[in-house]
This record gives C-alpha cells, structure tokens and sequence, in this order.
C-alpha cells in the first residue's frame, strides 16, 4: 500500500549542526604522523568514540560510525616528512591496523555488532537475489578457475569479499532502521549532507593552501581519499538549491567550491560519471526546468574553473593538460604500456590494456557468463604490462603475470561475476534508482506542501547514483557510503510506491 504522507522535513539548523560536528571530526582524523603527542592524542579520541559504537543506542551508534566514516580519508600521501623512513599516516579510523587485519574489516567489525544488536533484519527481494549469487557462483567458479586458492588467495580473495559483505551489511544495517523508524533516514541524509560538506571543505584548504598528495610534481589534487566522488552529490545539491528551493547566495556558496574540487581532483572517471548524473538530473526535471538547469550549471561551472585558476594555478595547468587527453589523447611516444593506438587507448592506455586483456582472458575459460568469481585473475598475454607500474599493480602481480583488480566497475566485475553477475550487481543501484526516478518523473515532489529540502537532497541522491556505483566501489569507505545510499533510495521508493521495491522481512539470523 502506498504511503503518500511525506517524510520529514530537513531544517537548515540540522545540516549546519551535522557540517559543524563532521568538521570537528576531519580535523581530528587529519592529524598526520608526524605531529607527534598530538597524533597520538587524535588517534586515541576516535578509538574512543569508535568504542563508544559498540555502547551508544543502536540508531546513535550507526549515525556515529557513519559519520567517522565520511569524515577520515582511507588514502593519503606527502611527501613532507622529515624522515622519509616514516610511512605517511594520519589518525583516521580508515588507517587504524589491529594487527593483520585492515582498517576496513575492523568496520566491518563494527557494523556486525550493530547487526547482531537489530531483532528483526529486513531485506528487499533484488537484494536476495545477489546475496545468493555472491554466495554460490563466485565460490564455484573461484575452485574451478583456480583462483580460490591460489598462490595469493589470502589477500585477493579477501578482497573480493570484500566487496559482498561491506556493502550488503552496510545496506541491510541502514535499510533495517529506515524501515523500522522512518525518521531516520531524514537523519542519516542530513549527517550525509552535512558531513560531507565539511570533509570537502577540509580539502579545499588544502588545495588552496597547496599542500596534501599531489597530482603532479609540487602541485597539490586535494585529496586521494576514494570518497571524494562524493563531491558530485554537493555539485547537485548546490544546483538544487538554487534551481528548486531559490536559495540562490547559498548555491552559489555549495556549486562554485565544489565544482573547483571537482576538476582539481583531476580525475577523468569522475567527470564522466558526473556528467552521467547530469544527464539523470535532466531527465529527473523535465525539458522546462533542464533548459534552467543547464544554464546555471554552465555559468557556475566557469566560475568553479575560474576560481581553480585563481587559487592554484599550477593545478589548473595540469588538469587542464589533464583534461585534454579526453580529446586530443597521447601520443605513441607516451606509451605506458603495449596496446594498439586508437582513440581509447589514447585516453588511457593502461585501462584499455585491461579490458583487452581480461576479455581474452575470460574468453579462453569461456566464462563471459559467470565470471572468474573469488580470487580470478587475468593474464596480461595480449598487452603487457611494464614492471615499472607500480603504483597500478602490486608487485606480486607484475611478478607473476596474474592480475586481480582492474581499474574500473566495469571491467572488475565482469572479470569476477561475468554477464550473469553484473545484471545483479547493477540492479542493487539500478532498481531503487529507477524507482526514484518515477517518482520524480511522475509526482510533483517540489510542492510547497512537500519538504522541500528532503526531497531535494533526494533528487540529488539520484543524480549521485552513477558517481556512486562506477566511482566509489574499490574501497571499504566507499562501500560503507553505498550502503547507506543504496538503502535511502530503497527506502523512499518503498514510502511512496509500497510495492515498487518489493520486501522480504525475517527474522535476525544471527540471533
């Protein structure tokens, strides 16, 4: 049965207190190793409230670890250290090692322990689709490709498992409470909203500043965390607020910024799949409003550029030399690796490589259906890879000529799931999404009797759907934020269609 009372509202005071608190967070979690008793301090703050988790109410504690989350960078790099013996680290609970065991599991952790402490795990039917295929197919194919207990199975099967469990259980953990108290999910989007804000603005002072890792010799990209896709969801949101709820000064103060951010971090995968959901944002208002929509997002697109070349020049060089590959691609002098010169291979040569090499590695096991599953690999036999890209590969697969990860969703997930697999690892984005975008298509979701700030976060949450799918998958951060996506969609689709996202509900298995 449909639900047509609206969700609640978002004031401006939530996101603001949100922005204020993850603020305070992202300086905590940005205190480098080599700031001495300070470094030791801020790492003892967040294993505190990390502990504090396991203690908190289950909706505060879930909100909390969220939050810590968002607000800690997973990647880092500088080359500022004193002492070049010391690897660059800063108090993040993403670099937090127990030992063996990895930052990402120990969230896991974490979230485990919020599941174990929900009584009742609620799962949507598309969801138990690919549970069941993470559970039976790749574990096959793994023993029968040989790559479940290969010579490197302990880290590359890990983290392949990696995958399925982070952003199920991070999905079941979100959508269990959302289902069980609505309200929630108006809480988790503004932390979401505010959150990022403020870890985005951290790293607008480091581009401004010209400090952090950098894309190029002395020129700073802001950051490396594998979040920071998230600045497309700003991009939007920033337009929504001046498009949808005419808040033009405070648009422009959320547009410009993060447009600057999002061509400094000078990666092309994210200003595809930012133009992607510009694309889905079109589509989402309607000819009328996409005419405005485009204007604004051009003019204030300029000015983001404009602001880049005025703050840091050096960066805006390099991305622009960046940027021009798309178009005008590289020469065969270039070459990082031996493929064919055509026009993708141009672009980037190294994710060309890839996708010829796992087609013809997948094709030889006549495993385009089903994938490679757990562990698979690829063999570089048709364009080799040079042993000197080693910030591409891990040594152990420049070593033995097996290859475990590509570099895009794609590609990664053909390789380990095949056609088969891919259909129901799209679908966990595609259905919600798509359920989204016929209620925004359909209903009139922006009337004066409707929360206005809610439904526009969602809208954007919409748009952000691509970036979020084909650019924030590789980590457990960015797993963890899907998770949390993937069920707001679920669940606002759920609240006002019923049966569009169709609903299992049982029991807690682990109680």
């Amino acid at each position: 049965m449909t639900d047509e009372k609206p969700l609640a509202d978002i004031s401006d005071r939530r996101i603001i207190q949100y922005f204020a608190c993850g603020f305070s967070l992202v300086v905590v979690s940005d205190i480098p190793n080599n700031w001495g008793i300070w470094f030791f301090v801020a790492r003892g703050i967040l294993v505190f409230l990390l502990v504090a988790t396991y203690l908190m109410p289950t909706r505060q504690s879930v909100l909390l670890l969220f939050m810590l989350a968002i607000a800690g960078q997973d990647i880092v790099s500088s080359g500022d250290l004193a002492d070049a013996s010391i690897e660059y680290a800063t108090a993040s609970i993403w670099q937090m090692h127990l030992g063996p065991i990895n930052p990402s599991w120990i969230i896991f952790g974490s979230i485990f322990w919020q599941l174990f402490r929900i009584r009742e795990m609620i799962v949507p039917t598309f969801v138990n689709r690919a549970i069941l295929w993470f559970i039976t197919v790749p574990v096959i194919t793994g023993l029968i490709y040989g790559g479940l207990f290969s010579e490197h199975a302990v880290v590359e099967v890990v983290q392949d498992l990696k995958f399925f469990i982070m952003l199920i259980a991070s999905f079941v953990l979100f959508y269990s409470l959302f289902k069980k108290d609505p309200r929630f999910l108006t809480i988790a989007i503004a932390a979401f909203t505010g959150v990022l804000l403020a870890r985005h603005m951290a790293d607008l002072i480091y581009l401004v500043a010209n400090v952090g890792p950098a894309i190029a010799t002395g020129v700073s990209r802001a950051s490396e965390d594998s979040a920071k896709g998230g600045v497309a969801f700003l991009v939007f949101f920033g337009l929504s607020l001046i498009l949808i709820q005419r808040r033009l000064l405070l648009g422009i103060a959320v547009t410009i910024p993060s447009v600057l951010l999002l061509v400094a971090y000078g990666t092309r995968n994210l200003w595809i799949t930012f133009l992607l959901g510009a694309v889905v944002s079109i589509l989402l208002l309607g000819l009328r409003r996409s005419v405005l929509f485009i204007s604004i997002a051009a003019v204030l697109s300029i000015g983001g550029i404009w602001a880049l070349v005025m703050v840091n020049p050096e960066s805006a060089a390099v991305v622009l030399a960046r940027s021009k590959s798309i178009t005008e691609g590289r020469g065969p002098e270039q070459f990082a690796v031996l493929v064919d010169y055509n026009l993708i291979s141009r672009i980037d040569q190294v994710r060309y490589a890839e996708i010829v090499n796992v087609f013809d590695s997948v094709g030889r096991r006549y495993a385009y259906l089903w994938g490679t599953g757990y562990g698979g690999y690829y063999e570089d036999t048709i364009a080799y890879f040079p042993f000197d890209l080693k910030s591409s590969f891990p040594e152990h697969s420049l070593d033995t000529g097996k290859y475990y990860m590509t570099h895009s969703f794609s590609t990664q997930m053909f390789l380990k799931h095949g056609l088969i697999g891919m259909f129901f690892i799209y679908a966990l984005w595609i259905i919600p999404g798509y359920a989204l975008f016929k209620i925004f298509r359909n209903r009139n979701m922006f009337a004066a009797d409707k929360p206005i700030m809610f439904n526009s976060a969602m809208f954007c949450i919409a748009a952000f759907l691509p970036t979020a799918m084909l650019q924030t998958f590789w980590s457990g951060k960015g797993l963890f934020i899907n998770g949390m996506i993937i069920a707001s969609c679920a669940e606002f689709a759920r609240h006002y269609t019923g049966t569009r996202v169709c609903l299992r509900t049982g029991p807690n298995l682990l109680t």
